[in-house]
Formats: C-alpha cells, sequence, structure tokens
C-alpha cells in the first residue's frame, strides 16, 4: 500500500467512525484543552521539544503550537480535537525517544550506576568500556539529578548487559571491586537485585532490598540478613508494634515471634524450591521467579543469601 493509499484508508475509518458515532449521539469532535496542555508541558519539561512530540505523535507544529501558546493575538486554546488529545494523552517518551543532547532526569542514570558500584563495579572502569566522556562524569552521574540522553542511554546499555553478574567476573581486580563495595556500603546504595527493570527510572519508585520492602515482614528479613533496614520498612515496623500494643504481654511476644520465623524460614525454602524448579524445568531465574509468582528481584536475592548446602552439591 502506498502513502497516498494509507492516508485515504486513514480519512475513510475517520470518517466511518464519525458517521456511528453521530449516529449514537455521542459525537464529540473538540475536547478540553487543559489536561492536554498540562501534559504535553510535562513532556516538555522532561526534555523533549516540540518537533520530537510532532515526530512521535504525528501532531502537528501548528496544532501544539495553538494548544501552548495560541496564535495571531489569541490566548492558548481551550479546546481541542478530541483525536489529537487521545494520541498525545496516550503518549509519554520513552529514553530512546529524546535527541543525544537532550537533558533529563537522571534518576534511573543516579540508580543504576550506584548499583554498579554495589556489584563492584569503579566508575574508571565503567567510562574504559562505555567510552563516552571524561571519568569524572562517571563518577558525579552517581549524584547527578539531570544528564544527557547519549549518556542515559549509554549507562542504561552497560547496566543491562552486565548487571546480572559481578564484577570480577568481567575482569575487575578484586581489590578494586572490594573498594568499590565499600563505598557503596557506606552510602547505603541498592545494587541490581533490589531494583525491578520496570521501575528503576521511576522516581517514586523505592529500592525492595528484601523482596517484601515497606512491610512488618520486610522489616523482620532486613534484621535477620543483616541487611541494614530502609526507612519504608522501619515506618511499617513501628506501625506493626503500635498497633498490638494493646494486646496482652504473652500475645504480643507470640505474634512477634511468629512473624520473624516466617522471615527466617520463608526465603530459604523459597531457594530451595526455585533451584528444585530450575533443575527440573532447565528455566532461568526469570521463567522461575514467575512460576513461583514472586519478582525476579526477590528470587535473586534469596538465592545469593541462602546458597546451595554442600551436601546437595555434592549429590
Amino acid at each position: 500500500m502506498t502513502t497516498d493509499q494509507a492516508v485515504r484508508e486513514a480519512k475513510n475509518r475517520w470518517a466511518r467512525r464519525r458517521r456511528r458515532l453521530i449516529g449514537y449521539g455521542q459525537w464529540q469532535p473538540f475536547t478540553d484543552a487543559a489536561p492536554v496542555r498540562e501534559h504535553v508541558l510535562a513532556i516538555k519539561a522532561s526534555g523533549m521539544g516540540l518537533a520530537s512530540i510532532v515526530k512521535h505523535t504525528g501532531v502537528s507544529i501548528g496544532s501544539l503550537e495553538h494548544l501552548l501558546y495560541g496564535n495571531d493575538g489569541y490566548p492558548p486554546a481551550l479546546k481541542i480535537r478530541t483525536e489529537s488529545a487521545q494520541t498525545l494523552l496516550a503518549y509519554w517518551p520513552a529514553l530512546d525517544d529524546y535527541e543525544d543532547g537532550a537533558v533529563i532526569d537522571g534518576t534511573g542514570t543516579r540508580r543504576r550506576m550506584q548499583a554498579l558500584a554495589v556489584a563492584g563495579w569503579p566508575s574508571k572502569a565503567i567510562h574504559q568500556r562505555v567510552n563516552i566522556g571524561g571519568a569524572q562524569t562517571f563518577e558525579r552521574l552517581r549524584y547527578r539529578t539531570k544528564v544527557t540522553a547519549r549518556l542515559a542511554r549509554a549507562v542504561r546499555d552497560f547496566y543491562d548487559e552486565v548487571s546480572a553478574k559481578t564484577a570480577e567476573d568481567y575482569g575487575v581486580e578484586s581489590w578494586c571491586a572490594a573498594r568499590s563495595r565499600t563505598y557503596a556500603t557506606r552510602y547505603q546504595w541498592a545494587g541490581p537485585e533490589a531494583w525491578d527493570p520496570e521501575t528503576i527510572d521511576d522516581p517514586d519508585a523505592h529500592p525492595d532490598w528484601t523482596g517484601h520492602c515497606g512491610s512488618d515482614h520486610g522489616w523482620w528479613m532486613h534484621t535477620i540478613n543483616n541487611i541494614p533496614t530502609c526507612p519504608r520498612c522501619d515506618e511499617a515496623h513501628a506501625a506493626w508494634i503500635a498497633e498490638r500494643k494493646h494486646l496482652p504481654a504473652p500475645e504480643r511476644v507470640r505474634q512477634l515471634c511468629y512473624a520473624k520465623g516466617a522471615a527466617s524460614n520463608r526465603g530459604a525454602n523459597l531457594a530451595a524450591d526455585a533451584r528444585e524448579l530450575m533443575r527440573i524445568t532447565g528455566h532461568g531465574v526469570e521463567q522461575t521467579a514467575e512460576r513461583l509468582g514472586v519478582t525476579k528481584a526477590h528470587l535473586y536475592q534469596e538465592l545469593l543469601r541462602h546458597p546451595e548446602p554442600e551436601t546437595e552439591l555434592a549429590a
């Protein structure tokens, strides 16, 4: 199908839809522009220019300028075509949509650089492999709130490639990796296993150190596994204690012991079940986690915390 034929087909589909909606009494060619304008301004604030928005949505530059600024002395539009509104509201730029030089939110890049430090990667070693910018630039990426899209993509791709293993597996000297981990521990940075790949770029997301962070169960898992407690688990445990202040002391102690016991056993059992399942099916960690109803990060943590007993290895 040629471009002209595709355009005619699109127009015909729109005309048919318009006639159908008119027949149902549901035809609304225009809608309120305010929420659409707010959404487009948020996209612009994220580092994307109007030309890129046009490229990825197909809404004309004239329509966007009228929406945001008005034209010919008129104020910004009060109404916008429903079709354009739906297209714009459905779009939020992915990292690959930004131009190389666009300055974007650095949350995901900062978290990835910190997680790589936990895995034993010094910033200098990352710079040598990515080979963009200077070594000091990569050192500062651990703290930066804004980065260029080019750097963000380079760090993302490198992280996706190496984060499943330690730095030593890729040839980083052990003393150098140990120094990086000591530095990361001092600042309580979260490692790759604590981050969900789907939410690591979300400023509102939190690392999940235990697979249950934000709950009393998570607080016990922090404590049992000698992981420094995170603020969300501290708050959840304090709330759990407060809810049971009215209970008689023996009952309160019984519930505390039960909560601790549940956290002590579940991780080891999960790791054992996962290894058995992987042996039988040949699946990897991701598929096994899905079968067991837990996140990949959670299962990966438990496998690290509960290594396979020597008796099982010998068998």
